[in-house]
């Protein structure tokens, strides 16, 4: 908050919209690792467990993003190694890496030790501000390959790849992958580990495809109204 609050000071473009979604991302954040959301996911559940993930991956990053001008966005570009890791290759391959490589039994059941769970949560924090950078417009606008709106459409379905290939696996498996749940407590009867599992991946996909279905349509019609703008201009006053 207070390197925020430093980054905006003089800020033109700073609004209070922006300081307001910066803080909806940070409470997304607080309620994903200070609440019981995060006892849950540590101790009993895979699905509090992957809503935590997605929480902490798809949802709180775009809107911490959303929280920069593009004079704030153009400072923290300049930050070594930055704009190289934003870039829309290797922000998608580091995102992907995170999905994948956190959901694969060695990985994920490392995280029993505190140290590695940590880091996990802030793999899936950073490579989500990754991820995103390369579509919102202040942030975009700092890489230097440029997408357009069909490139950030396009940069979302890719996006949706990893993230189908563990949701899929985990939907419809009738296998355990992960022990630690084949031991932890059954909180709701009948509700078993590999149910949970199944309900796990079903959380993945509904909100990762929803956050990148948002994100789609509001690109889509910006790209609409950018055309309509840029047409006859008493067509455009008919329209509007």
């Amino acid at each position: 908050m207070i390197g925020y609050a430093a980054l905006a000071r003089g800020d033109e473009d700073f609004t209070p919209p922006r300081a307001i979604s910066y803080l909806v991302g940070v409470v997304i954040l607080c309620v994903a690792l200070e609440t019981p959301i995060d006892t849950l996911s540590d101790h009993y559940l895979q699905s509090v467990h992957m809503l935590q993930h997605v929480l902490l991956g798809l949802l709180a990053p775009p809107l911490l993003l959303l929280g920069l001008s593009p004079g704030m966005a153009a400072r923290l570009a300049r930050i070594p190694g930055v704009r190289a890791l934003t870039e829309p290759v290797p922000a998608q391959v580091l995102a992907a890496a995170v999905m994948i490589g956190w959901h694969l039994p060695p990985l994920y059941n490392a995280t029993e030790n505190e140290s590695v769970h940590i880091f996990e949560h802030l793999t899936f924090i950073a490579s989500g501000v990754l991820f995103w950078w390369p579509v919102l417009e202040a942030t975009s606008a700092q890489s230097r390959w440029q997408l357009g709106e069909v490139g950030k459409l396009a940069y979302l379905l890719v996006g949706t790849f990893p993230q189908d290939g563990v949701a899929i696996v985990l939907q419809f498996s009738r296998v355990l992958f992960y022990d630690f749940y084949r031991h932890a407590p059954q909180l709701v009867p009948g509700w078993d580990a590999v149910i949970d599992q199944n309900v796990a991946g079903t959380v993945l996909q509904l909100v990762g495809k929803t956050s990148y279905l948002v994100a789609a349509i509001v690109i889509f019609f910006r790209w609409v109204a950018r055309d309509q703008e840029a047409g006859d201009p008493e067509e455009v006053l008919r329209l509007r």
